[in-house]
């Protein structure tokens, strides 16, 4: 009798859980509050505090690792898993439930480098037949591990987490497609303007400089004339890649159109910005593109730097001022550098 009534109260128990977690989860729409919502949950029914969350990187076979708690966990966000690999690769791929380190279940867990583990359980987050990806729970039940009764209670939780977590996602990728350029996935000029309006009324109340560099490719047709424009538009991601990868972490980068891409700098004076394009000017030089097509391809940009309010005072007019001193760098031999002057042409600077 006294079994029945722990087991009846245990049912009890979970039954409440999964109702927080579908009464939570269902009213919020940012993806990291789903997570941390359920989890909380999640955490308060079986004690586990560390937890590892990897998304599908759509069309790419990959599992990305999003979000973690817990001890020794922090440094694996971004981290690609490939399809099959580890405990969490096995997961996605079979689209079943893995232990690992438990009950019946001696191997211990294969997790990312560098994270330690007693055992753990690798959940796919189904929805409709596919994985969206993989929750793993880190370390359950001390020295015991994981048992094949836990898993079945964590995958019942998971179950509205990955509803509401895949209509979470698509939110925030159609969000995004509509601010993003096809190409390259940098910003396209629709977020260009917007990102300009925001940052010159952010320096004209708090009275810091603002820069913004027009960025044109050099002779980039002759390009798409030898190797098609197929090679062209890689080449164009690839440029994409450099820049972003040169700038800051604050920067703006955007496609403006066609091989005009523009890169706004919240609270940097010219000097400053100079120097983050001569930076980009040399990266892009000095990088071989289409390597891994089978061409070596060499291309040089020529910049235009304006800055807030120096040479203008709203993002049309910083924009027209930076795209006229990137065409005195064009006319002055291309692969140059040049600034806006408030009251004369713009002037070369390299």
């Amino acid at each position: 009798m006294a079994r029945l009534r722990r087991e009846a109260r245990d049912a009890r128990a979970r039954l409440t859980a999964l109702a927080s977690i579908v009464r939570a989860t269902g009213r919020e729409i940012e993806p990291a509050r789903i997570v941390d919502l359920a989890m909380g949950q999640i955490a308060l029914m079986t004690g586990v505090r560390r937890w590892i969350l990897a998304l599908t990187a759509p069309g790419q076979g990959t599992l990305v690792i999003e979000r973690t708690s817990g001890r020794g966990l922090g440094g694996l966000r971004g981290t690609a898993i490939p399809a099959g690999e580890g405990l969490l690769g096995r997961a996605a791929q079979r689209r079943q439930v893995v232990v690992a380190g438990g009950a019946g279940a001696p191997r211990r867990p294969d997790l990312p480098r560098g994270v330690r583990a007693r055992s753990a359980v690798a959940v796919p987050l189904l929805r409709r037949g596919r994985a969206i990806g993989v929750m793993a729970l880190v370390d359950g039940r001390g020295a015991v591990g994981f048992r094949p009764a836990d898993a079945r209670f964590v995958t019942l939780l998971l179950e509205p987490v990955a509803v509401a977590l895949d209509s979470a996602l698509l939110l925030r990728r159609s969000e995004e497609l509509s601010v993003t350029d096809d190409l390259t996935q940098l910003y396209n000029s629709r977020y260009l303007n917007a990102a300009l309006r925001r940052e010159v009324e952010r320096s004209r109340r708090y009275r810091v400089p603002l820069s913004l560099i027009f960025l044109d490719l050099d002779g980039f047709k002759t390009i798409n004339d030898r190797h098609g424009h197929l090679c062209g538009s890689r080449a164009l991601v690839e440029v994409g890649a450099v820049i972003r990868a040169t700038v800051r972490e604050i920067d703006v980068v955007a496609r403006f159109g066609g091989d005009e891409f523009t890169v706004i700098l919240p609270q940097t004076g010219r000097e400053g910005a100079r120097v983050i394009a001569e930076r980009i000017r040399e990266r892009i030089a000095a990088t071989h593109y289409l390597k891994a097509h089978g061409h070596e391809v060499r291309v040089t940009a020529s910049l235009g730097i304006a800055t807030y309010p120096e040479h203008g005072v709203t993002g049309e007019e910083l924009v027209a001022r930076a795209d006229q001193a990137m065409y005195v760098a064009k006319g002055a031999g291309k692969d140059r550098v040049a600034v806006a002057d408030a009251r004369q042409p713009a002037r070369l600077v390299s």
